[in-house]
């Protein structure tokens, strides 16, 4: 004959005895740190009583007379008595809290409570991923698949259970929940989940053979986290935001501002969207799909579901523009400086010119004015410096030289293209 575990044999006892003694007991499961309700719809206008009893306690939790209530040391700035009914609330749970809960009005019985304190596993995940929460249980290598008994619960609800070779499943987790026989015989439990919702977070829990044999860990808590994703996109081009499939959500635009503006409501393929948005946005098998991307679109794109909770975040980046504009003004800023040096050219050359016509004309001046040739050559062989050291501007005064013959005019108007291009004295035979 198997025998019960202490404390379960108590357990058994009140569940089957409570109702004779004026009430049921009703489970209560919370991790440690969370809040524990007890609830207990009953009035009463007379003397009430809460208390806490475990195999080696029997505590006072609450006492309340003529609505002047007191709480037990053990219990002092945890509890809190709802108003209306004889409801109790306690916060936070501590691992000691649990045991057997009782209230009583002028010592008639109640309501009568077993509180759990669970110290959960935790596990984290992201919208539409998959996980696997961990459970094991010393289990029977040869067992048949028909005599196979497990049971996974999500806050008292039935997530999935195998029973006599046959699995059922609860709401919403049909074709998601999956154990493997196989993995059972060798004491793994686990529960495996696709496509892993918002709704999905809470406490799970894993029974083996009876709703009082669990496996370990006893609980585990699922957290679910927002889908984080990364875009690098090019000017121009399209955005595809994943929705999650999720009845009527919310896609919001935060930039750089870091004000949040409302880009789109979508309901099935049915969109309200701003008036920016508009011409830009199309739904297409659950995925949001945004056209023509400019450099306004860098930002964080968040997708919230009918709750309000975050599913989605999208960080995005659109790159291209300040490089498309350099490739544009490169090839006009080289025209713009080609054409100044063409102009600078120019203006040097005219320059030049100039210069060159006005010493002509001072030169072909002087000839006319000074007839008479002059002493020495200009540059036969000396630089300048030693041809003329010290530069006088008065005006030249012939020197009177004994010419053997007098020079007529045409030979003077001959001898000048030759005093020009090659400095030779008039006058002077070459």
């Amino acid at each position: 004959m198997k025998l019960l575990h202490p404390s379960k044999s108590l357990l058994y006892l009140l569940l089957t005895f409570g109702p004779f003694l004026g009430g049921m007991l009703i489970p209560v499961a919370v991790n440690i740190g969370d809040t524990a309700i007890f609830t207990c719809n009953e009035t009463c206008n007379g003397h009430l009583l809460w208390t806490f009893h475990t195999n080696n306690e029997n505590l006072e939790v609450l006492k309340c007379i003529q609505e002047i209530c007191t709480k037990g040391d053990n219990f002092k700035n945890r509890v809190s008595l709802k108003p209306g009914n004889m409801s109790l609330g306690l916060y936070p749970v501590l691992y000691n809290d649990e045991g057997w809960y009782m209230v009583k009005c002028d010592s008639v019985f109640c309501c009568e409570f077993h509180l759990e304190a669970l110290v959960p596993t935790t596990v984290s995940t992201s919208v539409r991923s998959n996980i696997t929460l961990p459970c094991y249980a010393r289990t029977e290598k040869r067992i048949t698949d028909d005599a196979v008994n497990i049971l996974w619960k999500k806050d008292g609800q039935t997530v999935l259970q195998v029973q006599k070779g046959i699995t059922t499943y609860g709401s919403g987790f049909t074709g998601r929940a999956s154990i493997s026989l196989h993995h059972y015989k060798h004491g793994d439990l686990s529960l495996n989940m696709l496509r892993v919702t918002t709704s999905d977070k809470g406490l799970f829990r894993c029974y083996h053979r009876t709703t009082e044999e669990q496996g370990y860990p006893g609980a585990v808590t699922l957290n679910v986290t927002a889908d984080q994703k990364f875009y690098a996109k090019k000017f121009g081009g399209n955005l595809t935001l994943d929705l999650f499939g999720s009845d009527r959500v919310k896609v919001t635009f935060t930039g750089h501002d870091a004000d949040e503006t409302p880009v789109c409501s979508v309901l099935g393929n049915n969109t309200t969207c701003s008036s920016e948005y508009t011409h830009r946005v199309s739904v297409i098998n659950d995925f949001l799909v945004l056209r023509e991307l400019t450099s306004t679109d860098t930002g964080t794109f968040t997708v919230k579901n009918k709750m309000d909770e975050v599913i989605g975040v999208n960080t995005v980046t659109v790159e291209g523009v300040t490089q498309r504009h350099h490739y544009i003004t490169l090839p006009v800023l080289i025209d713009f400086i080609l054409i100044c040096l063409f102009l600078c050219c120019q203006y040097h050359r005219q320059s030049q010119a100039q210069q060159y016509r006005c010493s002509y004309n001072a030169i072909q001046s002087n000839v006319n004015i000074n007839p008479e040739p002059m002493r020495e050559p200009a540059c036969i062989g000396l630089s300048q410096q030693e041809t003329n050291p010290e530069p006088d501007v008065r005006p030249h005064t012939p020197v009177e030289e004994t010419m053997p013959e007098p020079v007529r005019p045409t030979e003077k108007q001959d001898n000048t293209e030759e005093y020009i291009t090659c400095g030779i004295g008039i006058g002077e035979t070459v």
